[in-house]
């Protein structure tokens, strides 16, 4: 005996065959065509014709788009208000080629609505800011945690201006994030400084809720959605300036995680010699940059300056007679001379089939924002071995861990000696304040320590250290830093160089950073955390923010 489920299921299949028998009928009465939606989807493009809720109304769904022409498909198409629907399509333009659906039909196909594409709200994408405000605000801001103090006085009767109050303490602290963090019964506001976060400010739930929406709204990101991750972006103008926002939401356990990076071309757009890189540095990297082929990549975490070492690269090398494309994402500044296209997942236009693409543009250098699979390494390499330089970027610790990683993304190990020419990996370090920072000298413990790490840098310059009369910095903070003993930042390098020694361990597939790292030490390797210890004897950083940022110097 068959259970209540099977009866059920027995039933709805009866009333289906039964439905789709009379649409069939009827279109065959009217002299109709007849579709059923059970086993096709409808076209995005075409949904969007109709809305929603005309669909639901109607009992009219649009099948496909060709041009003008709209396949509809309609439960009863004698009701009178069906008819006068088609009509004002007809008057808009479109061709209507009409078909008959059962009630099941239109169910399943009503579905699809929720599966497509939506556009995103109309937004101010430029959020006007009065200079004198800011400036007024900026003038109130001794330190950091004034900034407290100040939105204290405003959340209750003016909560709309906390954003303003926010911008204007990440102009003054030359910040590069706002992040906003909800608690249970509060929200956190911090910035991000030389690479650091500080808590600046709380404010309660209710002026959140506020500030949360307006970002939303220039951002064009949907109000009602909370409970999913959200990208948008919108620009401020203060005065001639204007500054880029990117905005990333993610559900929280409280509420929506807000994180604002500030992209500021006046900061990113930089020339390779304003980064702060050492001259033998500086000749490496000039050499490789200038050959007509091969591939160059740049290797550390996010936040690691990547990003605004390649423009620097690209403007550089950029002229009028050679053709520069890019494949970023997403695009962070435009660069006049060079034609940028970003990621488009969407549309199918991912770093491997853009990549594809711009090879039929027929380049002399292409950037490739970040080799992350199997179809872009191996076209990148196939690429810088066709006569192309190609500049990227790879996820990896050092420039040591590129050669692995890129034979681990399937690349073929007998093409990496001939396609790859220079590693670079960075970090960035916080530039001792020179205004409060107190001089102190190596007792012979440290300078033993500074000595062993020196051990294997090229000869030169080893020799040009007076180990004898080395002073260091450590920091102390003033109002010039904020309190902090650090004012800006500078970037540590290491430059692997594709050399004999390297190709011969790649070609015998002895392939570990042990053996390279063996390999380089002949050739006078510098890694991170030499490089930043070169940078504190000069005085430029602390041997405190070396050891933060690379590791114990023990």
């Amino acid at each position: 005996m068959q259970n209540d489920n099977d009866l059920n299921e027995l039933i709805i299949k009866i009333r289906e065959k039964e439905e789709e028998e009379l649409a069939q009928k009827l279109a065959d009465v009217l002299k109709l065509k007849y579709f059923n939606l059970k086993i096709k989807h409808l076209n995005p493009e075409a949904l969007k014709i109709i809305d929603k809720e005309t669909a639901n109304n109607l009992l009219i769904l649009p099948i496909e788009k060709k041009g003008n022409n709209l396949i509809l498909g309609v439960v009863d198409p004698t009701d009178d208000r069906v008819i006068k629907f088609i009509e004002e399509l007809k008057q808009k333009g479109y061709s209507i080629d009409l078909g008959v659906i059962s009630k099941s039909s239109f169910e399943r196909g009503f579905i699809d609505y929720e599966f497509i594409k939506k556009d995103k709200p109309k937004y101010t994408q430029i959020l006007e800011i009065n200079e004198e405000k800011i400036e007024s605000i900026i003038e109130k801001l001794k330190q950091k945690e004034d900034l407290g103090k100040l939105i204290d006085e405003i959340q209750s009767s003016q909560p709309l201006l906390i954003l303003d109050y926010l911008m204007a303490a990440a102009f003054k602290f030359d910040s590069s994030d706002i992040h906003l963090e909800p608690l249970e019964n509060k929200v956190i506001f911090k910035l991000r400084i030389d690479g650091i976060l500080y808590e600046v400010a709380q404010i309660n739930k209710s002026s959140y809720l506020i500030i949360k929406n307006r970002i939303k709204l220039f951002s064009g990101l949907f109000l009602n959605i909370t409970q999913k991750p959200q990208d948008g972006r919108f620009s401020i103008s203060l005065g001639n300036k204007k500054i880029d926002i990117r905005v990333s939401t993610i559900p929280s356990a409280y509420d929506e995680t807000i994180v604002m990076r500030l992209l500021n071309p006046e900061k990113i757009m930089l020339s390779l010699e304003e980064l702060g890189f050492e001259d033998y540095e500086l000749k490496k990297i000039n050499y490789y940059i200038y050959q007509p082929n091969g591939l160059i990549l740049n290797t550390g975490p996010t936040g690691s300056g990547k990003t605004t070492t390649l423009y620097a690269i690209l403007n550089k090398i950029k002229r009028t007679e050679i053709k520069i494309i890019t494949i970023e994402d997403p695009i962070e500044y435009q660069i006049e001379g060079i034609t940028q296209t970003q990621v488009n997942i969407s549309e199918n236009y991912t770093f491997a089939s853009g990549l594809r693409s711009i090879l039929r543009q027929d380049p002399d250098v292409i950037l490739v924002g970040e080799i992350r699979d199997e179809e872009t390494s191996k076209i990148a390499i196939n690429a810088s071995l066709t006569g192309h330089l190609v500049i990227s970027t790879l996820h990896t610790n050092d420039s040591l861990g590129a050669i692995p990683r890129l034979i681990e993304l399937g690349v073929d190990r007998s093409l990496i000696p001939s396609a790859l020419k220079l590693v670079i990996a960075q970090r960035l370090l916080r530039r001792v304040c020179n205004n409060c920072s107190q001089e102190y000298y190596p007792d012979e413990r440290l300078l033993t320590i500074i000595k062993n790490n020196l051990a294997y840098i090229p000869q030169d310059i080893y020799n040009s250290i007076n180990f004898e009369k080395i002073s260091l910095l450590k920091p102390q903070g003033c109002e010039n830093c904020f309190y902090t003993g650090y004012k800006g930042r500078i970037a540590i390098l290491e430059l692997l160089e594709i050399n004999e020694n390297i190709k011969k361990i790649i070609y015998q597939g002895e392939i570990n950073e042990q053996n390279l790292l063996e390999a380089l030490k002949l050739s006078g390797f510098i890694n991170l955390k030499q490089s930043g210890i070169l940078r504190a004897i000069k005085k430029i950083t602390t041997l405190e923010e070396v050891e933060r940022v690379t590791g114990s110097l023990i």
